[in-house]
């Protein structure tokens, strides 16, 4: 008896020699479908109203394309009878004979091939091998813990002792023309924390909250601790060095 897939790959071997429209395919699969759920009994029982409403087509195109399947060879139907006596399809398998399962062997093994091997193979380790791997990725990538959320007093704590990372902030902050000396990097790190705790953040995950610092840093510097400010719509730069109140005499 053949499978499903011996008569799939016998319709695409027909196929290659001569095409099937789409309608021919669309309805050999359903049929083929059909036959399988009727347990492949012969002929077996499908209502053309059935395949019209399945496939979402016309009965004139149903009819058309079971008439271009029987020419070609790959069904065989009779029309039906009116209702209780739907058309009739058998499915066509013009190799359709009983798999030859192979011959035992009649031989025993020659001395060198039932020789036992020298030593014995080791035990598939493919699965301990991409464990390894994967944590040795883990272990390598900066970001593997950067999903956990901390407290901002951890955070605090990591950042400040982080004398790599506040190098790496510092030289960033250079390139942006911010330069400051390690206390006064660290004073503005504290501020930052001060003020998160302030909106009543709880905690954050360790690498957003680096690159907010950052971020953090440049905005306040641009706005509160620098000296820039506007004139008349442009940026300019301000040297204030009055001391007292009856030294603001300018305007801008």
């Amino acid at each position: 008896m053949m499978s499903i897939y011996d008569y799939m790959n016998h319709f695409w071997f027909e196929n290659e020699n001569d095409p099937c429209s789409l309608s021919e395919g669309v309805l050999y699969f359903y049929l083929l479908y059909e036959a399988n759920r009727q347990h492949w009994v012969k002929p077996f029982k499908v209502s053309t109203q059935m395949l019209v409403a399945r496939l979402n087509t016309s009965k004139q195109n149903v009819m058309k394309a079971r008439e271009g399947l029987k020419k070609r060879g790959l069904i065989d139907y009779s029309k039906g009878e009116g209702k209780g006596k739907p058309a009739l399809y058998t499915l066509n398998f013009s190799d359709e004979q009983p798999l030859q399962l192979p011959q035992p062997m009649t031989q025993p093994l020659t001395g060198s091939l039932a020789c036992k091997l020298p030593q014995p193979l080791p035990h598939s380790n493919i699965k301990e091998e991409n464990n390894q791997k994967e944590g040795k990725e883990e272990k390598h990538s900066p970001s593997s813990n950067s999903k956990v959320v901390l407290s901002l007093s951890e955070l605090r704590g990591k950042l400040l002792n982080d004398d790599s990372w506040l190098r790496e902030l510092s030289e960033r902050l250079t390139k942006n023309k911010i330069i400051l000396n390690d206390e006064d990097l660290k004073d503005k790190i504290r501020g930052f924390f001060s003020e998160q705790e302030l909106k009543g953040c709880k905690g954050k995950e360790e690498a957003d909250c680096r690159d907010h610092v950052f971020n953090w840093i440049n905005y306040k510097y641009k706005n509160n601790y620098g000296n820039e400010s506007k004139c008349n719509g442009q940026n300019s730069t301000i040297k204030i060095e009055a001391n007292r109140p009856e030294d603001y005499t300018g305007f801008c």
